[in-house]
C-alpha cells in the first residue's frame, strides 16, 4: 500500500457542544474511506475502506477499536491493478496489491487515547504473517510487506483520526497546530457538525487547501477533502534537461454507515498469489522448477481449471519453464484455453492464432482472431506469419491442407465486415490472388491499378509497400514494363513519404522498403542509362539502416518475401570504386562499418585490395573509431561491494554487457557470456575487459542466480542511470567501448565475440 503524507492535524474545539475527545460509544459501527489522487508520480489513484467497531474504554481509558480492511480499490496510470470486489481481475504487477488482499475482512485493534492519537496497532502484524506464511513470497517482498505494516500504516490509520487541541475555540477563531505549524479556522459548528478550513504555502513553495467536518459528539470526522498543489523537477532521458511539472495530490475521507459484506475466497487468493512473480512457491533457485510447476498445476487444474486468471497463468508459468518438453505442454494447455480468458493477452492470442490454425481449422484461428484483431500482435501475425503460408517455397506433409485453410482464412477477413480485417488483409489478398493466376495479364494489371489506388491506411495497415514490390515483378513476368514502372514510382513516392512522417511508427520498416526499391529502378535502368541507374544506386545505398534503429525488426520478414538486401552500400561502393570516386567510397564503406561491424573482415579485404598501399588500421581508427560518441562516465558498485568506473578500464576494449535475472535472452546467452569471460581471464582474447551491469534488479537475485548456475562474470548492480546514459532500449544489449572511451552498441543477435575479436585485432596491428 502507498504510503502517502498525511496531515495530523489537532482538531479545532469551541466551546458551545463540541466534547473535545473521542467519545465513540461502545459497539457502534462505522466505516471510513480514504482516497487520494496523485496527479503526477504514477498518476495514482487508490482507496481503502476500513470499517470499525468501538469496543468501548480500556483500564486506563483509552478507546479501543476492532478494525477491517474491507475494500480496496487501486489505479496506476489510469490502469486497474485492483478492486476487492473483482478479486479475479487483480494485476499482480505491482506489490502493491499484496498488503490489502493479505489482510482484507482479517480484524486488527486500535487504541486511541481519548485526545484521538494513536497509541497502538495490534494483532496487524500476526494477522499479516499468518496470510503471507501461504504465499512463499520472495523474503525482500515480505520484509517490505511487514516492514510497511508497522510505522506506515500506523501513519495511515492515525490520518483517519484527529489530536484535539487542549484548549477549546470559538467560532470563527483559528488555532496553529504547533508541530506542523498549520493554521486551522473553525467556520461552523451547527446541528452537531463541526466545520474548519486550512490554507498554507509551505517552505517547499508547496501549498495545501483543506476542509473538514467532524461529529461534536463522538469527535469522529465526516468528511474532508484536501488538495495539495507541488512543482517537481524531471530529468528528460532522451536529452537530459531538467524541466519543471505541475502535480497535485487530491485526499478525501468519508464516513458511513458500516454496510459492507466481504467474503473473499481465500483459495483462490493463495493460488493466485502463489502463480504471481513474487512468489517462490514454484521457483527453485530464484527460476521457475518445472517438477513444481508440473505438481501445480496437477493439484489445482481440478479447483480452478474454468478460471480465467488460473488458466491465462498456467500459461506463463509453463512458458518460464524452459525445456522441450513444456513447448509441447504450452501448446497443449493453450489450445485447452477458452479464448475468452485470453483477452488482453496479446503474446497467447499470437500464438493461439497460428496453432488453431495448424492443429485446428480456419474458422478455428478466425473465432481466435476476434480478441485481437485490432492489435500490432495480430498485424505481426498476420505478416510475419501467415504471409508465409503463401510463398510456396517449401513442401512439407500437410502443405496442401494448410494451403486449404490458409485460403479459406484470408477470405474470411477480407469479407469481415470490421474495416480493420479489411485494411489489414487488403494487400496480402490482393497479391496472393495475382500470384494464383500469374499468367492473367488482365488481372495482374487490375491488381496493380488497385495499388496504385489504394489509400495511405490501407498501404500502413496491411504493409502494402511489400506487395506492391512484389507485384512489380509479377508485371515485369507478364512483360508489362510500363504498368510494372508506373507502379514502381507510385511505391516510391509512397514509402518516401512514410518514411519522411517522424510520427509513423513503422518509418524504419518503410525506409527499409524504400531503399529496395530504389535497387529495382537501379536495376531497371541498369543496361539502357548506367548513370541516370548510379543515382537510383545512390538512393538504395541512402536508405540503408545506417545504425540499429534503423534496422527495424518487422524489416527481416519484408527481406524474406522480396529476396532483398539488408543494406545496398556495398553495390553503391563498388560502383563508386569502379568510378574512381575513392574519397566518397571510403565514407560509405566507414557507414557500412559502424552499421554492421559484423561484416568488418570482407570490408578489410576490400580496402586492402583497392588500396594496397594504405594501412587499413589508420583507416580504421581515424575515419571509424573517431565517429563513435564517447562512452559517458560510470560509476557503480559490483555485488562484492567493489566500485567500477569507466577510468578502470583505459586503454584496454572493454564489453559492457546490459542484463537482468528478469529477461529470459539475457538468461539463455549467459553459459556462451560465462564461458567468454573465462577465456577473457585465460588471456585468449587478447587485453579486453569485460564488465555486466544487472538492470532493474537485486543483488540478492543476482547473487542467487550466479550462485545457482555457477557463473563467474563480474557484475555490477545498475544505478538506474548508467542504462539511461547508454541510451539501452533492450535487453541483453552489449557496448563495446574502444581503448580511448568511444563506444559501439552492437546489435542483439550479432557476433560481438568475433566483432571485438576483429577489433582488438586490427587495433593491435603494426
Amino acid at each position: 500500500m502507498k504510503t502517502y503524507l498525511t496531515l495530523l492535524i489537532s482538531l479545532v474545539v469551541i466551546t458551545n457542544g463540541f466534547s473535545q475527545q473521542l467519545q465513540v460509544p461502545k459497539n457502534k459501527t462505522f466505516e471510513i474511506t480514504n482516497r487520494t489522487i496523485d496527479t503526477l508520480i504514477g498518476k495514482s489513484d487508490e482507496s481503502f475502506t476500513y470499517a470499525f467497531r468501538s469496543l468501548g474504554k480500556n483500564a486506563e481509558g483509552n478507546n479501543v477499536f476492532e478494525c477491517k480492511i474491507v475494500k480496496a480499490l487501486i489505479k496506476n496510470n489510469k490502469k486497474l491493478l485492483l478492486n476487492t470486489d473483482s478479486l479475479r481481475k487483480t494485476n499482480f504487477m505491482s506489490t502493491g496489491v499484496l498488503f490489502p488482499i493479505a489482510m482484507l475482512n482479517k480484524p486488527f485493534i486500535l487504541t486511541l487515547n481519548n485526545s484521538g492519537k494513536v497509541i497502538s496497532v495490534t494483532h496487524l502484524q500476526e494477522q499479516l504473517k499468518s496470510a503471507l506464511s501461504k504465499w512463499n513470497l520472495n523474503p525482500e517482498i515480505e520484509q517490505q510487506l511487514l516492514n510497511n505494516a508497522d510505522g506506515g500504516f500506523t501513519a495511515e490509520i492515525q490520518g483517519l483520526f484527529y489530536q484535539f487541541p487542549d484548549k477549546a475555540l470559538a467560532t470563527q477563531t483559528t488555532w496553529e497546530n504547533k508541530e506542523t505549524g498549520t493554521k486551522f479556522k473553525v467556520v461552523a459548528n451547527k446541528d452537531g457538525v463541526l466545520k474548519l478550513n486550512t490554507a498554507e504555502t509551505r517552505k517547499d513553495g508547496s501549498t495545501n487547501n483543506s476542509k473538514y467536518s467532524f461529529d461534536s459528539k463522538t469527535g469522529l470526522m465526516l468528511s474532508q477533502i484536501s488538495k495539495t498543489n507541488f512543482t517537481s523537477k524531471t530529468t528528460d532521458l532522451s536529452s537530459g534537461a531538467e524541466r519543471s511539472q505541475k502535480g497535485e495530490i487530491i485526499n478525501m475521507k468519508k464516513l458511513n454507515k458500516a454496510n459492507t459484506v466481504v467474503k473473499p475466497d481465500s483459495n483462490w487468493i493463495n493460488m493466485a498469489v502463489k502463480f504471481s512473480y513474487w512468489s517462490n512457491e514454484m521457483k527453485t533457485g530464484g527460476e521457475y522448477d518445472s517438477l513444481k510447476v508440473k505438481r501445480a498445476i496437477e493439484q489445482l487444474n481440478p479447483i480452478f481449471k474454468n478460471d480465467a486468471y488460473y488458466a491465462v497463468s498456467k500459461l506463463n508459468l509453463i512458458q518460464q519453464t524452459r525445456n522441450d518438453h513444456n513447448y509441447k505442454v504450452y501448446w497443449e494447455a493453450l489450445m485447452e484455453t477458452p479464448n475468452e480468458y485470453l483477452k488482453d493477452q496479446s503474446s497467447h492470442l499470437h500464438n493461439k492464432q497460428g496453432t488453431a490454425l495448424d492443429k485446428g481449422s480456419a474458422a478455428d484461428a478466425y473465432a481466435v482472431s476476434k480478441y485481437f484483431y485490432n492489435t500490432p500482435s495480430f498485424t505481426g501475425w498476420v505478416q510475419q506469419s501467415f504471409a508465409q503460408n503463401f510463398i510456396g517455397e517449401h513442401d512439407y506433409p500437410g502443405r496442401k491442407e494448410m494451403d486449404r485453410k490458409s485460403a479459406e482464412l484470408i477470405q474470411m477477413f477480407a469479407s469481415d465486415k470490421n474495416q480493420i480485417y479489411r485494411q489489414k488483409i487488403r494487400a496480402l489478398n490482393l497479391w496472393v490472388k495475382a500470384k494464383a493466376d500469374s499468367k492473367n495479364t488482365a488481372l495482374q494489371l487490375e491488381t496493380a491499378t488497385a495499388f496504385n489506388k489504394m489509400s495511405d491506411q490501407e498501404m500502413k495497415e496491411g504493409n502494402g509497400g511489400r506487395y506492391a514490390l512484389l507485384m512489380y515483378n509479377l508485371l515485369l513476368d507478364v512483360s508489362k514494363k510500363g504498368a510494372a514502372d508506373s507502379l514502381l514510382n507510385s511505391a516510391i513516392t509512397k514509402l518516401q513519404k512514410y518514411t519522411a512522417d517522424s510520427l509513423n511508427k513503422e518509418r524504419y520498416e518503410s525506409q527499409n522498403m524504400l531503399a529496395h526499391a530504389y535497387y529495382l529502378k537501379f536495376l531497371s535502368l541498369a543496361k539502357t542509362d548506367s548513370a541516370k541507374a548510379i543515382g537510383y544506386l545512390a538512393k538504395a545505398a541512402e536508405y540503408s539502416p545506417k545504425n540499429n534503429k534503423e534496422k527495424a525488426y518487422a524489416s527481416f520478414y519484408d527481406r524474406v518475401f522480396l529476396k532483398s538486401k539488408e543494406s545496398y552500400r556495398d553495390d553503391y561502393i563498388d560502383q563508386l570504386l569502379n568510378a574512381g570516386n575513392e574519397q566518397e567510397a571510403l565514407k560509405l564503406l566507414a557507414v557500412q562499418i559502424n552499421s554492421s561491424p559484423e561484416t568488418l573482415t570482407d570490408m578489410q579485404k576490400r580496402f586492402e585490395t583497392t588500396f594496397p598501399n594504405r594501412s587499413f588500421k589508420t583507416f580504421f581508427t581515424e575515419h571509424i573509431i573517431s565517429t563513435w560518441q564517447n562512452a559517458p562516465e560510470f560509476t557503480v558498485k559490483n555485488i562484492n561491494g567493489k566500485e567500477n568506473s569507466l577510468s578502470d578500464f583505459k586503454d584496454k576494449w572493454l564489453v559492457l554487457d546490459f542484463w537482468g535475472t528478469w529477461c529470459g535472452p539475457c538468461k539463455q546467452e549467459l553459459p556462451d557470456v560465462n564461458r567468454f569471460y573465462t577465456e577473457l581471464t585465460e588471456g585468449k582474447h587478447g587485453d579486453s575487459n569485460f564488465l555486466s551491469v544487472a538492470c532493474y534488479d537485486t543483488e540478492e537475485k543476482v547473487k542467487d542466480f550466479l550462485a545457482l548456475n555457477k557463473y563467474t562474470i563480474p557484475v555490477a548492480m545498475s544505478d538506474n542511470k548508467i542504462q539511461k546514459d547508454y541510451k539501452i532500449t533492450g535487453y541483453p544489449s552489449k557496448i563495446i567501448i574502444s581503448p580511448d572511451g568511444r563506444m559501439l552498441n552492437v546489435q542483439f543477435g550479432k557476433d560481438w565475440k568475433r566483432i571485438l575479436k576483429k577489433f582488438h585485432e586490427i587495433y593491435a596491428s603494426k
